[in-house]
């Protein structure tokens, strides 16, 4: 793995630690209304069909990697709520 993926394996564990019990269902729609994504991140999330916490964060961490989103959903996700809950 690179640099970048620690990197990003690191935040996910993090941000799952800190949020990962949160028990309201979120749809990605429900993550953009509340502005808790990006509408770049909520295009990439329905288009690759992550609707689950897991899902999301392996396809944003893919995403990331292969810098398919703007820098700013990528910094974001290194320490706030975002898309992981389910």
């Amino acid at each position: 793995m690179t640099r970048i993926h620690h990197s990003v394996l690191y935040c996910s564990l993090a941000v799952f630690t800190l949020y990962g019990l949160h028990a309201s269902a979120q749809t990605n729609e429900r993550l953009l209304q509340e502005r808790l994504i990006s509408p770049a991140m909520y295009e990439l999330l329905n288009r690759r069909g992550a609707t689950t916490r897991a899902k999301r964060i392996e396809v944003v961490q893919e995403a990331c990697a292969a810098r398919e989103l703007p820098p700013s959903d990528c910094e974001s996700i290194s320490g706030t709520r975002r898309l992981y809950q389910d």
